[in-house]
Order: C-alpha cells, then sequence, then structure tokens
C-alpha cells in the first residue's frame, strides 16, 4: 500500500509527463495555468506524513493485522482513509493530466515516421518540422493517377490508391472517438477491395492494377445486376463508399479553411450533401452523435499540427497551407472515379 502511494504521488508530481518530469512530446511549450486545487488534492499535500504516521502504526491496525485483539482507534481510522483519500487524490491528478493528452499522443505516435523522429532508447525525441499529417495525404494523393497504355490516358492506380484512403483514417481520428464506427467501415472497405484484389491475382496474374481494370473484371464476372445494383460484398461496393468517404473529407477540410462558421457545421453540410442521402437511419442517428462532438477547428488543426507549433498562427497557417495542396490532388482522384462509375453502369444510388 506505501509502495502505491509512493507510485501515485511520483506520478502526480511528474504533472503526467513521465520520464522524470519532462513533458510527453506533443505537449505545448506555452505555460499553461494549473487548476485550482481541490479539497483532495489538498489532503494529496500531506502523503509523505501520512505514510510516516502509518508505517509507523501499521502493523498495530487491526485493518491490516488479523491477530491484532484490539479494536482501531478514531485516529487510525482517520488515517486509513486519509491515506486512500490521499492516494485517490494522487490518481486523479495523474489522470486529468494524461487523459484528455491521449488521442493527441496516439497522433504523434503515428505521425512519427521517416524523417519526423527517432526512438532512441525507448524515448522519442522531436524533430522540428513544419509538416502536418495532412502533408502525408499529399503525398499518397499524388500517386494515385497516373498515365498508362498506348493512349497515355490517366488511371487511378490501385496500390497507391488504397495507401492514400488509409492515410485518411487520421482525419476522422481527429474529429472524435465517435467516428470510430465511420473510420472501422472505411478499413472494411479497403479490405474487400485487397480481398478480390488477391483472388483476381491468382487468377490472372499481373493484370490487374489500376482501379478501372478491378472493376471490370468484376462486370465481366457478372456478379452485379443492370441498372447499377451492385453486389455487396463486392469491391465496386466498397470503392464506391471509398469515393463518396474521399468526398466528405474534402468537404471537411474545406471547412476547416473556411472560417465564416464552426467546424462543426461545416462538417454537417459537408455530411449532408454527400453521404446522407445515401444512408439508412442507423448510419445517420451515427452521424449525428459523431457531428455533435467535432471539436473547435483551433483544436482540430493542433490535433493534426506538429506539436512544437505553440501558436495557434503559425499553426493554422501550416495546416491551411497542405489543405490548399490537398484538396485539388483528393478532387482528381474523385472526378477520376466519378466518371468511371458512370462509365461502367456501377454508380448505385440505393441506400444502406
Amino acid at each position: 500500500f506505501a509502495a502505491a502511494v509512493s507510485l501515485g504521488a511520483r506520478a502526480s508530481g511528474q504533472g503526467g509527463g513521465g520520464g522524470g518530469g519532462r513533458p510527453p512530446p506533443h505537449a505545448s511549450r506555452e505555460r499553461v495555468a494549473a487548476p485550482p486545487a481541490t479539497a483532495l488534492e489538498a489532503v494529496a499535500g500531506f502523503w509523505p506524513w501520512l505514510l510516516g504516521c502509518a508505517l509507523e502504526r501499521l502493523s498495530d491496525l487491526p485493518l491490516l493485522s488479523p491477530r491484532s485483539e484490539s479494536a482501531p482507534s478514531g485516529w487510525e481510522r482517520l488515517l486509513v482513509v486519509s491515506l486512500c483519500a490521499a492516494f485517490a487524490a494522487r490518481l486523479v491528478a495523474a489522470a486529468r493530466a494524461w487523459f484528455p493528452r491521449v488521442h493527441q499522443y496516439q497522433l504523434f505516435l503515428q505521425h512519427c515516421v521517416e524523417g519526423e523522429g527517432e526512438v532512441p532508447d525507448g524515448r522519442i525525441v522531436e524533430r522540428v518540422s513544419t509538416r502536418t499529417l495532412f502533408h502525408e495525404i499529399i503525398v499518397g494523393f499524388s500517386a494515385c493517377v497516373a498515365t498508362c497504355g498506348e493512349g497515355g490516358e490517366a488511371e487511378v492506380q490501385l496500390e497507391p490508391l488504397l495507401s492514400a484512403f488509409a492515410s485518411l483514417r487520421r482525419l476522422g481520428e481527429a474529429i472524435g472517438p465517435l467516428m470510430a464506427l465511420s473510420v472501422k467501415n472505411d478499413e472494411s472497405n479497403v479490405a474487400k477491395v485487397r480481398k478480390v484484389w488477391a483472388r483476381l491475382a491468382e487468377q490472372q496474374p499481373g493484370r490487374v492494377s489500376t482501379v478501372r481494370q478491378l472493376l471490370e473484371s468484376e462486370r465481366e464476372a457478372g456478379i452485379h445486376k443492370p441498372g447499377a445494383v451492385l453486389a455487396d460484398p463486392s469491391a465496386a461496393m466498397a470503392l464506391l463508399w471509398m469515393r463518396r468517404t474521399i468526398q466528405y473529407y474534402v468537404g471537411v477540410m474545406q471547412g476547416v479553411c473556411d472560417t465564416s462558421a464552426s467546424l462543426s457545421s461545416k462538417c454537417r453540410t459537408a455530411y449532408g450533401a454527400i453521404l446522407e442521402p445515401f444512408h439508412g437511419w442507423l448510419l445517420k442517428n451515427t452521424f449525428s452523435m459523431a457531428l455533435a462532438a467535432v471539436p473547435s477547428r483551433d483544436e482540430f488543426v493542433a490535433r493534426l499540427s506538429p506539436n512544437h507549433l505553440s501558436s495557434k498562427a503559425v499553426r493554422r497557417s501550416a495546416c491551411f497551407s497542405d489543405i490548399r495542396v490537398a484538396i485539388p490532388l483528393m478532387e482528381q482522384v474523385v472526378a477520376q472515379l466519378r466518371a468511371l462509375f458512370a462509365e461502367l453502369d456501377l454508380e448505385d444510388t440505393r441506400k444502406s
């Protein structure tokens, strides 16, 4: 029990940062005013004295020593209760320091890719960079469309598209935990496409490398019905929903840059225009709850910016700059996919 109290005090004394009082790598370097002390935190300040008293009388307390025949006195009961309160207060203090930052910490860990961070001795060493998480989106979608064939026509490449789409998961996570269902659904769509692609690769090695080739192979297999009634599950249905999701995130990113209204309002507008017409009752209510918990624009930008950029203006400038580069690349992919689905009569408009 004494060890537990000591650990609780140590965690609180470090301010939830770990590593000998050092702040976590995602923490802002701006000094933040400490919250007012609570009654429990005030009690926790006396933990060394309480611990000394407890160690002196520990073996005689009936609560901890069954062989003791004497009943605990009032001050002994108070001592045990105070120790428990001190330990609980230390846990509360540590939780208050850590829990609000867990999500941003996870995003930072995911961002420790080549050129962004190293992990010597089990600790993350931050490298100063102005790249936001939108930079990965730029890199991914810039490789999606390439010219191929004798005619030199632009085609959406399958592997780059799947990799670029996976990078959008971080946007959903940054919107909030209630987007978890949507993020999982996106991952499921990627898995469906890869499953069909792997099966076709076994049957026809080297033939399928673009979205067009994959969709034409499915259509030739006769799994879809006339009138753009797609089989589900199928690669066509999964790619259709992936295209709509990319469109939705384009709307969200445009809403980040458009400061005429709140980010929550912009996200709802994008959802209503792009996804809601194809959602059934369950999905509509799921998104309604998720969009009600959208963070503020500054909080959203902070989650997607390098942690060393402590100024709101600098964070906004870095994010807005990357967003303006990413949006045309994403819109190009969306336009190519929309034209392809219309050409192959695969634009299924039924609700899910």
